[in-house]
């Protein structure tokens, strides 16, 4: 075929057409190569990336999930995207504030990426083509200050030292200062680079004479250790790597200075082994955590640690992936550091019309300091009577809301929020320090365990957050529903391989054992495991308390729903067995008894369900679960249910 007969707008139609029919951007790709040349090719693969942008962007909802949409953008630019026409896709199908975020989104992108490797060999060639024209240092440091991608500006710093060196000019004092940083930043970066390089090749080195065959590809480091990535040749298994981590510390002990065993893990296309630093550095919560943006609440997050790329990591309790949280670890680990982190943040964050606490500790050294927080449903449990009735007070909590969904026709919180932002659901936090001593207590365990698989199998969805900590991760008492109905593990150091095993759902994961303590943590969802640095509070007492003063004179600006239940006159056996209890007391009534009177919890209930519109049968059906079909026993439920509200709207209660 003759490409000159066909235009890019010909082309542009035909692409169309050939999506709407169903083709594959693969399909399209391989008929463009065997039709069209090099240049009609890029243009075919272009359009297909923004075909395929838009398409992902055309859905039928008000608003994007911003995580969703940053993913989309950045696919976007490292297909080759151009910044108008990413623009161009987003003003077409978003609304404002998401337009507004996604311009955001595509700054950040475009200036702080890594460039692929064929971007830095073209940006280098332009380099040399300057230096050819005999430039001066002056142009290139102009060609610095204009390029947005700091990756790219740096290599546009050191380029101009290298031609003032070169050509003998004399740095002016602004530009000298800049280039004297930006140099100084490379510098660094390279002697860093040679030191890994040179672990990594001692590595190899060792492993070679294990009779593995395998390269080294290259090294990070993070603020715990050094990740030196290894491709194993073809055919190596890579359980003959995976147990070597005490002869990798008797073999390069003394050269390495390692005195922990390495963790390996596989990584697509390569094996990493995470080599511990001597200089180890702290994540400290204060240089992470920042509470000067305004907060969204539909995304409520609590700080999970730093990864090896340095990038601050944050967990998302509304991700459908999240929502649950498992995590352990041994004395010294970091558990109770990484929790009162958690309560910190999210008290300190938001207020309490957004977010409400639940703390159980039963070991009391935990929660104590977060006593007093405004956004605590109940004062901190620290027994299992206490850490129960706490819990049966969510399983009702969460049946209310549900019942509010249904009313509403909606299925989740962040729905419901959607519909109604004026007046939002709290989204509910429940942490519980040592649920390993709650589900062996003798006297309520059973209780205990009956209440945890009930809020984790539906509460995620209801806004209400379980999160469960131990030290003794038994795989007897922390029962396999339980584990299993939490979708994300933080697993600590732990004692024993198969600790680590239980915490993280996987009995041949034994990569916890390996961990250094001291905040060092895996952070394992659905959609893969993260080894990260755990935030500190700091050594500081008075920042700590600053934050907690900060925390508990937290205005709330925000009214949110309210089911009606108050914790205080809260009874457990009248709301959460009403279906049973309540017709019971009903059966046990006088046949001809004309007195029918309610105890506070069920009044408070009648009130929550009149006040969000349900009709009188609907109150009488869903409290005692009666009908028009029980004839006597309804009409006078119904009556005195009548009489009850009535006398509420006369006094002006309701």
């Amino acid at each position: 075929m003759d490409e000159t007969q066909y235009n890019n707008e010909q082309i542009y139609q035909a692409l169309v057409c050939l999506k709407a029919e169903g083709l594959s951007n693969q399909e399209i790709s391989g008929y463009a190569k065997e039709s069209f040349g090099f240049e009609q090719q890029n243009y075919v693969n272009a359009v297909l990336h923004e075909l395929e942008f838009a398409e992902k962007l055309n859905r039928t909802i008000t608003s994007y999930d911003h995580q969703y949409l940053f993913q989309l953008i950045y696919q976007a630019v490292i297909s080759g995207m151009g910044e108008a026409k990413i623009l161009e896709v987003c003003q077409n199908f978003c609304n404002l504030s998401d337009l507004a975020f996604a311009k955001l989104c595509l700054r950040y992108i475009l200036i702080n990426r890594i460039p692929g490797e064929y971007e830095i060999q073209v940006f280098e060639q332009d380099l040399y083509q300057m230096y050819r024209e005999g430039k001066s240092y002056l142009d290139f440091v102009q060609l610095a200050e204009n390029t947005e991608n700091m990756h790219f500006k740096q290599l546009g710093y050191r380029a101009a030292n290298l031609v003032a060196k070169a050509t003998g000019e004399k740095i002016s004092l602004p530009a000298a200062t800049q280039i004297q940083q930006q140099g100084l930043s490379i510098s660094n970066e390279a002697s860093n680079t040679q030191s890994t390089s040179i672990t990594g090749n001692v590595l190899v080195g060792v492993l070679q004479d294990f009779g593995i065959d395998c390269k080294y590809v290259d090294t990070k480091t993070g603020p715990t250790f050094n990740r030196v990535k290894v491709k194993l040749a073809k055919g190596v298994s890579f359980k003959k790597v995976q147990g070597l981590g005490n002869d990798l510390v008797q073999q390069l002990g003394d050269e390495l200075k390692i005195e922990n065993p390495p963790m390996i893990s596989v990584v697509p296309g390569a094996v990493v082994f995470d080599i511990p630093r001597l200089d180890r550095k702290k994540a400290y919560f204060a240089d992470y955590v920042k509470f000067s943006e305004e907060f969204d609440i539909n995304f409520i997050v609590i700080p999970g640690g730093v990864d090896v790329d340095g990038t601050y990591v944050e967990i998302p309790l509304y991700d459908e992936n999240v929502t649950h949280i498992l995590g352990g670890g041994r004395t010294r680990g970091g558990k109770s550091q990484f929790e009162r982190a958690a309560v910190l943040y999210l008290a300190r964050r938001y207020p309490p019309g957004v977010v409400r606490l639940v703390l159980s500790d039963v070991k009391r050294v935990t929660f104590g300091c977060f006593d007093r927080l405004p956004h605590l449903i109940a004062p901190v449990a620290k027994d299992a009577i206490a850490t129960l009735k706490l819990l049966e007070y969510l399983v009702a909590e969460q049946e209310f809301r549900y019942q509010e969904f249904e009313r509403v026709s909606v299925e989740k919180v962040a729905q419901y929020n959607q519909m109604f932002p004026a007046a939002p659901m709290t989204r509910i936090v429940c942490l519980i320090d040592e649920c390993f001593d709650l589900l062996s207590d003798p006297n309520c365990k059973d209780q205990i365990e009956l209440m945890l698989m009930k809020l984790l199998a539906k509460a995620g969805a209801a806004g209400i957050h379980i999160l469960l900590f131990t030290q003794r991760p038994d795989k007897d008492v922390i029962k396999p529903l339980i584990r299993s109905n939490c979708p994300a593990k933080v697993a600590f150091a732990t004692s024993r391989p198969e600790d680590s095993g239980i915490i993280l759902g996987d009995p041949d994961d034994n990569r916890a054992a390996s961990l250094l303590g001291f905040g060092d943590m895996l952070y394992k969802s659905p959609l893969g495991v993260i080894r990260l640095q755990g935030v500190y509070l700091g050594d500081e007492k008075k920042d700590f308390e600053q934050y907690l003063e900060e925390a508990k004179n937290h205005a709330s600006s925000v009214t949110p729903w309210n089911s009606g239940l108050d914790f205080a006159s809260f009874n457990s056996s009248i709301t959460l067995e009403k279906s049973t209890r309540l017709v019971t007391k009903v059966d046990q009534l006088e046949e001809f008894s004309s007195n029918i009177t309610f105890d506070e919890a069920t009044k408070s209930s009648i009130i929550s369900l009149h006040k969000r519109g349900y009709e009188l049968h609907e109150i009488v059906q869903e409290l005692f679960e009666l009908s028009r079909a029980d004839g006597r026993r309804y009409k006078r439920l119904r009556d005195a249910v009548a009489e009850f509200i009535s006398g509420l709207e006369s006094s002006d209660d309701i």
